[in-house]
């Protein structure tokens, strides 16, 4: 047993220092596109840095944040964010539904020494854990974002869901456990909420979800709730937002759906697929909601106004034990036949849009926040609040 041990240990230390990119050979349940591979991504010039090698911060950074899902859309724009105001960041993506593209983005606007990207699965403890070693900075706070992400989907693949979302989220606890890392900002969803008796919803509100995706993220934080509880130091936040949508309006990082998940995917998405000919037309599914004209209503709150509202809580230290708990949205509803009509106006093309009369499954008639909460203890607003102009940062 001893000897099977030695030569076991001999060969994982081989595998860790043959090849700085050695984590792209190991796969899970959520696998990487497969356009994607570490030779392609050597040869574009995408260095991600091994976990198993000591990283140097640059001095005279604020605080070290490890980003979970840094290259997908709200995940990369928190990092440049926060590079911007000086952090030291770490992110780790999969990649099962980030892009690279965000990765190039990212290293060319960070200053030297200031931004470490990882690629690894949070549904691997090894993973997990070497992302919180091998830096001369402690990590001092971790923001969630990493999830997948549609509701459609997660009732077509429920475990899918639970394994991604609130495994892997216990999978993190636990590394922050061992590396005494005591503070968390999480990425939730209203979905939690489910379909509602009164609006705007509050925190307050009960927690009712329908869907997997709702389910599983509420399972999350009850999960980071009862590690709360069982240990007095570790603080967190937990930050329930509504429909992110937008982009910088700088263009320096954006979103990009995955094409094979368009059918699950967003509003914006299929709009723009349509007005840009991918698809034929954009088709909205249920008009037979009981709302004012039949569609879902949302509250869609700009990315960088989301990010925003992460940052403050850092910034201000709006950790607590328990948890905090934050709405982030804009307190207005827009219904889907009006985000159409806008997506008309934006794009300039004559969108060919179709309706069904059943709804979505797992979907919701109509969500929109109650932000005073947010407004109150932090300070925050969100500041995008015309509709078209948002949506025009991303289009």
């Amino acid at each position: 047993i001893i000897l099977m041990f030695s030569v076991f240990r001999k060969y994982m230390q081989v595998r860790s220092s043959d090849d700085e990119c050695v984590h792209f050979e190991r796969k899970s349940e959520l696998q990487i596109p497969s356009t994607f591979s570490a030779t392609r991504a050597q040869r574009s010039g995408v260095l991600f840095d091994n976990p198993r090698v000591q990283f140097t911060f640059a001095k005279g950074r604020n605080s070290h944040v490890v980003v979970t899902g840094g290259a997908g859309f709200i995940g990369s724009h928190c990092v440049m964010q926060l590079l911007e105001l000086g952090y030291a960041v770490s992110t780790v993506d999969n990649f099962s539904r980030g892009n690279v593209g965000a990765i190039h983005a990212l290293k060319r606007i960070a200053p030297k020494g200031r931004f470490r990207a990882v690629f690894g699965d949070l549904g691997d403890p090894y993973d997990v854990d070497a992302v919180f070693r091998h830096t001369n900075l402690k990590v001092d706070i971790v923001f969630h974002f990493a999830a997948i992400a549609y509701v459609g989907e997660s009732v077509v693949h429920p475990l899918q869901y639970y394994s991604n979302i609130t495994s892997n989220t216990v999978h993190l606890l636990r590394a922050m456990h061992q590396h005494r890392v005591k503070k968390l900002i999480y990425s939730s969803t209203c979905a939690t909420y489910g379909n509602v008796e009164k609006l705007p919803i509050t925190e307050s509100t009960l927690t009712r979800p329908i869907n997997p995706y709702g389910k599983s993220k509420l399972y999350a934080e009850n999960a980071i709730r009862d590690y709360a509880s069982s240990n007095k130091e570790f603080k967190a936040s937990i930050l329930r937002y509504f429909n992110v949508f937008g982009s910088d309006p700088e263009g320096r990082v954006g979103e990009l759906p995955r094409a094979e998940l368009s059918e699950y995917g967003r509003i914006s998405g299929a709009c723009f697929d349509a007005a840009l000919g991918i698809s034929d037309e954009l088709t909205i599914i249920g008009n037979a909601h009981p709302t004012k004209d039949g569609t879902t209503i949302r509250d869609f709150v700009h990315v960088l106004d989301l990010v925003q509202a992460h940052i403050l809580v850092a910034q201000k230290e709006k950790y607590e034990n328990p948890p905090s708990l934050y709405n982030v949205g804009t307190g207005h509803g827009v219904s889907m036949k009006e985000f159409a009509e806008a997506c008309k106006r934006v794009t300039e093309k004559e969108i060919v849009v179709t309706y069904t009369a059943a709804p979505r499954p797992g979907d919701y008639a109509a969500v929109y926040a109650n932000v005073d909460k947010i407004n109150r203890e932090l300070g925050w607003r969100a500041n995008y609040t015309d509709f078209e102009t948002s949506l025009r940062h991303a289009w």
